[in-house]
């Protein structure tokens, strides 16, 4: 097998797992509050991420470089809004920590696909293959 082959399985596979763990608060920031202590930055912040990463790991198989500084970004803002949290309550959930742990994770790992210009997980076919 050679390398760039893995390399797409490996890519694909991240980006399904990043699809599953997008689904969790895509479905459940709607009927959780985390409490009154939240500031307008923290509920921003929280469904943001809920809306984030289940399209953003779709896209990712077509348009990877797009999805990557979303996801960036995403990822900036969830460890800003965890690190004020954290200042202002003095609280820290190791559940907190896990719910932000896992998109800066899917973050960093499609900077470094991204980085190491490893191939697409789908590749785009040409205009006329699609008409054919």
């Amino acid at each position: 097998m050679q390398w760039w082959i893995a390399n797409r399985r490996s890519v694909a596979y991240g980006l399904a797992a990043g699809i599953l763990w997008g689904f969790l608060p895509f479905v459940m920031t709607p009927f959780i509050t985390r409490g009154a202590k939240d500031t307008t930055f923290d509920i921003v912040a929280s469904v943001m991420n809920s809306l984030t990463i289940l399209p953003a790991c779709a896209l990712a198989f077509w348009h990877r470089r797009i999805a990557c500084i979303w996801l960036s970004v995403n990822a900036v803002v969830l460890a800003v809004a965890l690190a004020t949290f954290i200042r202002r309550t003095g609280q820290a959930d190791s559940m907190m920590i896990v719910e932000v742990a896992g998109p800066i994770l899917f973050a960093l790992c499609l900077d470094f696909a991204e980085a190491r210009r490893w191939p697409a997980a789908v590749e785009k076919r040409p205009a006329s293959a699609r008409q054919a």
